[in-house]
């Protein structure tokens, strides 16, 4: 695969043709895609436990005593993926929080990373509405992608910071809207046809 070819990083809308119930509906923003294979987060999964108890049922409690009147604590941790489903990352806006190691650039301004200072950096800012906290990845081999991509199962575009931290329920739907000025049905009616 040549670099030209890469669809990271940028936005995977998921298609009806993928069939698969972890990523109904799903908007995954993927951060790498080359020979290897692709990596990626759903932003807009299911909503999970709030991050506040989250974090004080992991060894991170002591983080709650620290802020303990975060606003970020209040929101919702959301289903990243399948993978590592107990691994925790902060996607976030670089320009605002800075960089942290091992964060891994999105475009748009935006980043993610596990590592705990971004998350601390969250907690001490006072309107943390530009971060959302995922539980584990989407990973695929080899080629995967290319063939789920080939069979009309994701349709990729380009990644909206605005989206990524809507907290919009219809951030799909609205995805759909921006990149085909029409909805999944644009999309999905196009596939299998002869030109």
């Amino acid at each position: 695969m040549s670099v030209s070819s890469s669809l990271a990083p940028g936005f995977l809308l998921s298609s009806g043709q993928l069939g698969d119930p972890f990523f109904e509906k799903s908007v995954v923003v993927l951060a790498r895609h080359d020979e290897r294979g692709a990596l990626g987060w759903v932003v807009n999964g299911r909503r999970l436990a709030g991050l506040r108890d989250i974090v004080k049922a992991t060894a991170l409690a002591g983080e709650v005593i620290l802020f303990p009147d975060a606003p970020a604590l209040e929101c919702p941790a959301r289903f990243g993926g399948p993978v590592e489903r107990a691994s925790g990352w902060v996607l976030y806006r670089s320009e605002e929080l800075g960089t942290f190691e091992g964060d891994i650039p999105l475009g748009q301004g935006l980043a993610i990373t596990t590592h705990l200072s971004a998350l601390r950096a969250v907690l001490r800012s006072p309107s943390p509405q530009d971060f959302v906290f995922v539980l584990g990845y989407a990973g695929w081999g080899p080629g995967q992608l290319e063939t789920e991509v080939a069979e009309g199962a994701w349709l990729p575009t380009q990644v909206s910071d605005d989206l990524v931290f809507s907290n919009d329920e219809r951030m799909w739907e609205r995805a759909y809207d921006r990149a085909l000025g029409g909805g999944v049905a644009a999309f999905t009616s196009t596939r299998g046809g002869i030109a």
